[in-house]
């Protein structure tokens, strides 16, 4: 087992990663910079329950998890879809890629990418760069939401008991996530101006 300070020091060197996933999720500087120190106390004060096998920013990942869900559950807020001019803009372009027999316009078409093997460390970063965007520019509790479900795992029926939503909207907003990801992506990593948000 490394000493405490060994523990701590790599805990802290995990900080920066730590803050920019909490700002993704929470879009609140403050209330970032809070659950992550929140975490990071946690962690080292529960050194003993981390098993040397593991992969520590993994751990103490898990731990950050656990705080912003334990936050959204407190704040038991209704989500609606109709107060979103947002939501209903990425709807009507969703709409548009199709025609009215509901195939894809030739336009809007989803594109094959196929990187360059000895490029794709570096796509794959950039790509992630522009997901994250991608994902500020959603409607926020719509970004919530999905990240919520498809990146902390956590189950439809779980999500609508916190944020007090039926399935259907719950399911109407991932839909409206991944449109408006898929549309953004479509723009900004697979279309000619890459990179750009």
């Amino acid at each position: 087992m490394p000493t405490f300070t060994d523990f701590s020091n790599r805990i802290a060197a995990l900080r920066p990663a730590m803050l920019k996933f909490a700002r993704m999720q929470l879009r609140d500087e403050s209330l970032s910079e809070d659950l992550v120190q929140d975490a990071l106390s946690a962690a080292i004060n529960k050194q003993e329950q981390y098993r040397a096998g593991a992969e520590l920013g993994t751990w103490v990942m898990s731990i950050l998890k656990n705080k912003i869900i334990d936050y959204y559950r407190g704040r038991k807020e209704m989500v609606s879809l109709d107060d979103s001019d947002q939501a209903a803009r990425i709807d009507a372009q969703y709409q548009a890629c199709f025609d009215e027999n509901g195939h894809w316009q030739k336009e809007s078409g989803p594109e094959v990418w196929q990187p360059n093997p000895t490029e794709a460390h570096l796509e794959r970063q950039d790509f992630f760069k522009v997901l994250e965007k991608c994902l500020g520019n959603l409607p926020e509790n719509t970004a919530r939401i999905f990240y919520l479900k498809e990146v902390m795992g956590m189950e439809v029926e779980e999500i609508c008991l916190d944020f007090g939503i039926t399935p259907n909207n719950c399911y109407a907003i991932l839909h409206r996530a991944r449109n408006g990801l898929r549309q953004c992506l479509q723009k900004n990593w697979y279309g000619t101006d890459k990179g750009e948000t």
